[in-house]
């Protein structure tokens, strides 16, 4: 019994890629690209959150650098 397998044909390298181009535009022009003010907002609560998240750590970092140099002033 023969099988017979039907084998596509690959499109070559450059109208791989033709079609690779012309997809990202079309998704591209889908895309809902934000508002400048919707930009400035998220910019805003970026810096804001990083801004707490460095006073965090510069809190934590202290008070482990204080309870290291106790630890290592207690003598046994």
């Amino acid at each position: 019994m023969a099988q017979t397998s039907v084998k596509a044909v690959k499109p070559n390298v450059w109208q791989r890629l033709v079609r690779y181009t012309n997809d990202v535009k079309a998704e591209m022009r889908r895309v809902v690209w934000p508002t400048r003010a919707e930009i400035i907002n998220s910019s805003w609560i970026v810096v804001i959150t990083l801004a707490i998240f460095i006073v965090l750590i510069f809190f934590l970092d202290e008070a482990s650098t204080i309870v290291v140099k106790f630890l290592a002033s207690v003598r046994p």
